[in-house]
């Protein structure tokens, strides 16, 4: 894998390499590891920064930025079967391909199909006889081989052994061999291959503020109108839509150009709520108060000390800043709307999570992942916790559901202890 140099596009210089791109190269290029559980925003859309910039899925950018100089790229999903992406001519004279010219389609064999393969081509290189480079994209890999609870499934556990060698065989790992499994929640996908100390994890967070300048620069370009009232005030506009996927904006964008109708700063505000929740899929809605701290009667004590607090936060003096709060209290003397009206005092968004508990196995989890990669891309907010009893749950897994109360306590006491969140996320 190399990183393209510095070359002037159409659309003006070539956007940077994203860092966990950059990660990628140097842990490939020290022989660190040579497996990648790619994990996070990975549907969104990228800027691809071929020769001709341009929007791009996650393996339109792998193809064109990290596996240019690879002989052979291939890729498998359990709908399309293992399909060629690069170096056909070189792949078919793989002699198992040609006694059987139909590829597996079925998990198990095809992945066993392509080991056989990447094991040829690791010979072929120890012979001294060919050296062909190979790459492999698994997409939707939790589809492949998804995590299991409470139980052993004896054919999927082989699946995902697999996998796995393809780091940890010696022959594998000394040949010119790199796999992507690409996931959006580790949660989802088979511990085998999630706890292998051979593969890196790789994180694609949201896009950041300055992820976003460089792209609206990208689309300044392409949506005169729909960006006309924002020129030279680009990055204005992305600090205010940070939290949104680039393929929301994009969305966003392509509708307004098409009814030549100008982004006025006013929509930011709202536009950022509808693009966020729709992402999302319901898990979180954002809460928005005209009210104050000065529309709760009485709780004087407790409206100086959060008063205190915000004017902390205001300043950037973040040591004696809590990283949350418990509000307690039998049902009606109104903690919801101590709230509502210290979102208003704020003037931080307030993030209120809803639904996030699932029946399927995994899922709870995976929507958590999902929830706190858009905390971590929102920059200053409160997360609201309404009947935290019943949501979380308890510490220990005696409730009698499987252990998911106690995973979600686990995974919210990880997010709020992480020193990272200080003066981000209460």
């Amino acid at each position: 894998m190399v990183a393209p140099g510095t070359v002037t596009t159409e659309r003006g210089p070539r956007p940077k390499l994203p860092q966990w791109a950059l990660d990628a190269i140097q842990l490939y290029e020290s022989s660190a590891a040579n497996q990648f559980v790619v994990h996070g925003n990975v549907n969104d859309q990228i800027v691809v920064p071929s020769p001709s910039a341009h929007l791009g899925g996650l393996t339109d950018f792998l193809l064109q930025v990290l596996l240019p100089r690879f002989d052979v790229v291939l890729s498998y999903d359990i709908g399309n079967g293992i399909r060629v992406e690069k170096g056909g001519e070189v792949f078919s004279r793989w002699p198992q391909l040609q006694q059987d010219p139909n590829l597996p389609r079925a998990p198990r064999s095809a992945i066993e199909s392509l080991t056989h393969y990447f094991r040829y081509t690791a010979n072929l290189a120890r012979l001294n006889r060919e050296h062909v480079q190979v790459g492999c994209i698994i997409k939707n890999a939790d589809l492949l081989a998804p995590a299991v609870q409470g139980g052993f499934d004896y054919d999927l556990n082989a699946l995902a052994s697999l996998i796995r060698d393809w780091s940890s065989e010696s022959l594998l790992a000394g040949h010119s061999l790199v796999t992507f499994l690409v996931t959006e929640n580790l949660n989802d996908l088979h511990p085998l291959i999630v706890n292998n100390p051979r593969a890196a994890q790789i994180k694609i967070a949201l896009p950041s503020p300055d992820d976003l300048t460089q792209a609206f620069e990208f689309f300044n370009p392409a949506y005169p109108c729909a960006l006309q009232e924002f020129s030279g005030k680009l990055q204005g506009v992305a600090q205010q839509l940070a939290g949104s996927t680039l393929g929301a904006i994009e969305t966003l964008l392509k509708t307004r150009e098409h009814a030549r109708q100008c982004l006025l700063p006013n929509d930011l505000v709202q536009l950022k709520k509808q693009l966020v929740e729709k992402d999302c899929n319901g898990l979180i809605e954002f809460l928005e108060s005209p009210r104050t701290l000065d529309d709760v009667h009485g709780q004087d004590k407790v409206k100086a000390w959060l008063r205190q607090d915000i004017a902390l936060w205001q300043q950037s003096d973040l040591a004696a800043l809590p990283k949350g709060y418990l509000l307690c209290g039998p049902v009606g003397t109104g903690k919801t709307f101590m709230v509502e009206c210290l979102a208003g005092e704020a003037r931080v968004p307030v993030v209120k999570l809803k639904n996030f508990r699932d029946k399927w196995v995994g899922s709870t989890e995976g929507n958590l992942e999902r929830i706190f990669r858009l905390l971590q891309a929102l920059g200053r907010c409160y997360v609201f916790i309404d009947e935290a009893d019943q949501a979380i749950g308890r510490r220990d897994a005696s409730s009698g559901d499987s252990g998911i109360s106690g995973r979600i306590y686990s995974m919210l006491a990880e997010e709020m202890g992480s020193t990272t969140n200080r003066g981000k996320l209460i």
